[in-house]
C-alpha cells in the first residue's frame, strides 16, 4: 500500500502537556508537530535511521505557527501534515491541526534541511518531495522564510544551561527545548495575561550538552505583544536561534 499524501494523527491533551491555564502549552504542540512529520518521513522511507545510513539526517530550520485556539486539557485535536515541495535548500513540510468539531487549532509550516552528517552540510531535497506535493492540499500558511530580526542587543533576561535531557537523536539540543527557552523568556506580564497567537522561529546553529545560552527579548516596533527573540551561545557569542512572536490578550 502506498503511504499517504497526507498523513493524520489524533492527540489528546494530556494534564502534564498543558500551561497554568490548562490550555495546551506551545512546546507540547511543537513536540506534536515534530512527532507527525516523523511518523510521516518513516512511512515515506525518509526516517532519520533510514538517512543515517546513507550518512544524512533532517534538521528543522524554520517553524511558523499560527495559533487560531487552545485546548484544554482533555481536548482531542487531529493533525494533518504533508510535504509541500522544495523552496531553495528547504524541504517545505506543513501543517494544519483541528479539534473535534472541526474548528481549526493551527496552522503551520516548517522548512527542513537534509544535511550530511560529516560536513554537517546541507544537500537539495529529494526530487520524490515535489512529486508528492502534487496529491497534497498546498500550503497550510506561506512562508517565504526570510531571514528574521535580532533581537541580540541589550542585556540577556534568562540563561539556560543545555542538559543532557534536552539532547535528541542527533545529538544535539531539540528544536522544542529551544522553543522553550525562547518562551520562557517573554515578560511575566505577558505570560499571565495573554495567549500566544503566532511563533516564527529560525534555528540558526547546533547547540551542545553543557552550552550556556543567553535568552534575549525585545519588544517589536510599538506594538505590545510583538516581540523578537535571540538565543546567544556565551562561549563563542553566536546566535543560534532567532524568532518572532505575537500574544493576543485571551478571550473570555
Amino acid at each position: 500500500m502506498e503511504p499517504p499524501a497526507v498523513w493524520e494523527q489524533r492527540f489528546e491533551v494530556r494534564a502534564y502537556e498543558v500551561d497554568p491555564r490548562g490550555h495546551l502549552a506551545t512546546p507540547t504542540l511543537c513536540d506534536w508537530l515534530q512527532e507527525a512529520a516523523g511518523q510521516h518521513a518513516r512511512a515515506l522511507g525518509w526516517a532519520i535511521e533510514e538517512l543515517e545510513e546513507s550518512g544524512l539526517t533532517w534538521v528543522l530550520s524554520r517553524l511558523h505557527l499560527r495559533l487560531q485556539a487552545w485546548p484544554m486539557w482533555g481536548s482531542v485535536v487531529r493533525l494533518l501534515t504533508w510535504p509541500v515541495g522544495a523552496h531553495r535548500l528547504y524541504a517545505v513540510r506543513d501543517f494544519r491541526a483541528l479539534d473535534e468539531s472541526g474548528g481549526e487549532v493551527v496552522l503551520a509550516t516548517s522548512g527542513w534541511l537534509l544535511v550530511k552528517l560529516a560536513s554537517r552540510r546541507p544537500i537539495r531535497p529529494p526530487a520524490e518531495i515535489e512529486t508528492l506535493a502534487q496529491a497534497a492540499p498546498g500550503r497550510a500558511l506561506v512562508d517565504d522564510f526570510s531571514r528574521l530580526p535580532t533581537a541580540e542587543s541589550g542585556e540577556p533576561v534568562a540563561v539556560f544551561t543545555a542538559r543532557h535531557s534536552d539532547l535528541d537523536v542527533n545529538h544535539h539540543v531539540n528544536n522544542v527545548a529551544l522553543v522553550r527557552m525562547v518562551l520562557d523568556a517573554v515578560p511575566a506580564s505577558t505570560l499571565t495575561s495573554c495567549v500566544p497567537a503566532e511563533l516564527e522561529v529560525e534555528f540558526r546553529a547546533e547547540v551542545s550538552l553543557g552550552d550556556i545560552i543567553e535568552a534575549r527579548v525585545a519588544r517589536s516596533g510599538d506594538t505590545d505583544g510583538r516581540y523578537v527573540h535571540s538565543l546567544v551561545r556565551t562561549s563563542d557569542r553566536q546566535e543560534v536561534v532567532r524568532a518572532r512572536s505575537r500574544w493576543a490578550a485571551e478571550k473570555e
